[in-house]
């Protein structure tokens, strides 16, 4: 899991981001101080387990899946 703190992506600012293995799903989790107060569910439609999720130098978000041919996939904003 990891704590987003970069500018890519400014509504997800702040987020908890946790990898899901048995959901197949990013979740994001909205955090006041030390509560959870509101959960998203992205990459539904993924159809593979997120086995680890980080944030990069370039402020992206990177996702370590369970493909068998193994996939690092990066989340960024689509360019205008």
């Amino acid at each position: 899991m990891t704590f987003y703190t970069a500018n890519l992506f400014p509504a997800w600012k702040g987020s908890l981001f946790i990898g899901g293995l048995a959901s197949e799903n990013l979740v994001r989790l909205t955090v006041d101080g030390e509560k959870v107060t509101g959960e998203e569910r992205l990459l539904r439609d993924l159809d593979e387990r997120i086995r680890d999720v980080v944030q990069g130098p370039d402020a992206a978000l990177y996702l370590l899946t369970d493909n068998p041919n193994g996939r690092i996939l990066k989340l960024a904003p689509k360019a205008r």
